[in-house]
């Protein structure tokens, strides 16, 4: 069950660039990853204190996840459309335990490919640091074929959201049939700390 959000982002693009790349949310530690690797039925590891990589969920979409920064404000610059909306910041996030980091990091490119691949850079980031993991796609809001801005709007959402389903329901994951409408920010907070509510 992925749940979907999208919204723009008029401050700075470094700053949400930065939030969503973050090392420390989207990089397994060594045992984790090793751990991972080892519960793969299909493979083994003879030593296990010799792996000293770490796994980074961070992927480019028509960028390098490397240079997204400098490529999105690169295309902004070209086409002369540096100010208003300057990214959108989307998540999907899923069920605790529904799927594994390499799986939502997958279906995560999946779905900005789908969405944005063929006008649009995207940053790609997996979140690691939660119990639920979750992506965060961060769109440059100017095309790099053509300088037009990605028009945000209802029916815009309404694609994410289908896509995202569309996408789960693929790979066998569940879907929110009849997705309620957003619950007010104080309300899913009282919620989140068990305080009562009118709900």
């Amino acid at each position: 069950m992925a749940t979907t959000k999208i919204w723009p982002v008029r401050d700075s693009l470094k700053r949400v660039v930065d939030y969503a790349s973050n090392p420390e949310k989207t990089s397994e530690d060594d045992l984790a990853s090793v751990i991972r690797y080892a519960m793969n039925g299909d493979k083994t590891i003879a030593d296990t204190t010799e792996k000293t990589e770490k796994a980074c969920y961070v992927t480019g979409v028509n960028c390098s996840a490397d240079t997204a920064l400098e490529e999105m404000i690169n295309t902004q610059m070209l086409f002369g459309k540096t100010g208003g909306n300057v990214a959108y910041h989307c998540y999907q996030s899923f069920r605790p335990g529904e799927v594994t980091p390499e799986q939502c990091h997958q279906l995560g490119v999946e779905l900005a490919r789908r969405m944005w691949g063929d006008r649009y850079q995207v940053l790609i980031a997996t979140h690691l640091d939660r119990d639920h993991l979750h992506n965060h796609l961060v769109c440059c809001s100017v095309s790099f074929i053509d300088g037009k801005k990605f028009n945000d709007n209802k029916a815009a959402y309404s694609k994410l959201r289908r896509l995202s389903d569309e996408i789960c329901r693929k790979e066998g994951l569940s879907v929110i049939e009849k997705p309620r409408g957003k619950t007010p920010r104080q309300i899913h907070f009282a919620e989140k700390n068990g305080e009562p509510t009118n709900r």
